[in-house]
Parts: C-alpha cells; sequence; structure tokens
C-alpha cells in the first residue's frame, strides 16, 4: 500500500520547486538522473511494501519522470546529499 502525496520522513522537498541533481543516479532511481540537471518535483510517496519514499520529478531538460527511492533505513542526509534547490 502506498501513502499518496506524502512520506512520514521529514524531508526538504516541495512539490512543484526545482532541484539540481548533485549525484548522477543516486541509489535507487527508476530512469536516470543526471548530475547537474534541474529536476521540478511532481509528486511525493511512500510504499509500506518497499519501505521507501518515493520522490518522482520531471527532467525539465526532456520532460522524462524519474523517481529516487529513498529507503526507510537510508540516512537523513541524503535527500541534500543528492538534491539541491534551484535558485
Amino acid at each position: 500500500m502506498a501513502m499518496n502525496g506524502s512520506t512520514w520522513r521529514d524531508h526538504p522537498f516541495e512539490i512543484g520547486e526545482v532541484y539540481i541533481a548533485l549525484t548522477a543516479s543516486p541509489e535507487f532511481t527508476d530512469g536516470c538522473i543526471i548530475s547537474g540537471h534541474k529536476y521540478e518535483l511532481n509528486h511525493i510517496s511512500h510504499s509500506h511494501y518497499d519501505g521507501a519514499s518515493i520522490f518522482t520529478f520531471k527532467c525539465l531538460s526532456n520532460n522524462e519522470l524519474v523517481s529516487w527511492w529513498w529507503f526507510d533505513n537510508a540516512p537523513d542526509n541524503l535527500c541534500v546529499k543528492n538534491f539541491q534547490v534551484y535558485t
């Protein structure tokens, strides 16, 4: 079962905000995330079955949707290690 639009973990992400990927294909992704590219956050969910928060982004250079899975047992700092707000 997945929680749509939210996750139980605290995180710095906001839907509609644009982020720059700091890491190429951070562990674990569905699709290809390219370091230095801009991504708009479109959706946040949590999969209880997989034990992961799922952040779905749209790559602004090619409009492809990609997801980054932040597993429940992964370190808290992975969000800021992998993505930075584009200003």
